[in-house]
């Protein structure tokens, strides 16, 4: 689903300068806070980045049963969010971060494609990501993007202490080679199948997933593919069960002070 609606959003306070600066790693991602799907750019340990708004091109939410949804595009102070209805269980995105010469290890030129020609080393970065907030059979499918991390567990329902195994997939086929996958700031080995086990913390998933991908194409062009995976929550108890849980513990205070007394 094309996102026209960005095109006619205000983005000077937003754009990236288009000087030499390090371009590696940057994933984007989704974020639930308050009701809105915050999407965010940048280094998840090192916390979002402003953006070039016109660079978020496309978004599917979906349902439950994989059915895709209508949101609304939403424009804030610091970059750009979706809103959507009380059944969203995913929702994937896609990010075009443009053309990059590469000048030297860590620095980096934002170019226009007219340009790719001048230079030896040419990237073209591209950024998917992948989100879900409720789990069903029709989920645990590929989405088919050109690179996506795909649990191969409810990542929404792993306790602390365990691990969750997922697979990075281009098109629904599994990749191993030339493949780094990241969590935390770290680079987690592979598994001999292929497979990455992500520890899970007190929180869940505590930042997003990461996966890059690089694929040359002809002369000095490379394709990379960056994805990020998250999973939250955004479930919140009825008013009733958490007065329940209220009285449960009142009820707990109660007999705790009683036998104090004795």
């Amino acid at each position: 689903m094309l996102l026209p609606k960005i095109k006619s959003l205000l983005i000077a306070a937003a754009i990236l300068p288009c000087f030499i600066q390090p371009v590696s790693a940057h994933v984007v991602w989704f974020d639930y806070e308050n009701g809105e799907y915050n999407i965010l750019f940048g280094h998840p340990e090192d916390g979002p980045e402003t953006y070039e708004l016109s660079r978020f091109q496309s978004a599917i939410v979906y349902d439950i049963n994989k059915q895709i949804l209508p949101f609304n595009l939403n424009q804030k102070q610091d970059g750009l969010s979706l809103t959507a209805s009380k059944n969203v269980a995913a929702i994937e995105g896609f990010f075009d971060n443009g053309y990059f010469a590469r000048l030297s290890n860590d620095e980096y030129l934002r170019i226009t494609e007219q340009e790719i020609s001048k230079y030896d080393n040419v990237s073209h970065n591209l950024k998917y990501t992948k989100a879900f907030y409720d789990w069903s059979d029709a989920l645990t499918k590929p989405f088919n993007l050109p690179l996506e991390i795909l649990p191969l567990q409810n990542p929404l329902a792993l306790t602390p202490g365990e691990s969750l195994l997922v697979q990075v997939l281009s098109q629904g086929q599994q990749i191993t080679d030339n493949l780094t996958v990241e969590y935390l700031g770290q680079i987690v080995a592979k598994n001999p199948d292929g497979t990455f086990s992500i520890p899970i913390g007190i929180e869940g998933l505590e930042q997003p997933i990461e996966a890059s991908y690089s694929l040359p194409q002809n002369g000095n062009l490379t394709i990379s593919y960056e994805t990020s995976l998250t999973a939250q929550n955004t479930s919140v108890p009825e008013p009733s069960a958490l007065l329940g849980l209220a009285f449960v513990g009142l009820i707990a205070l109660r007999k705790s002070n009683l036998l104090l007394s004795k």
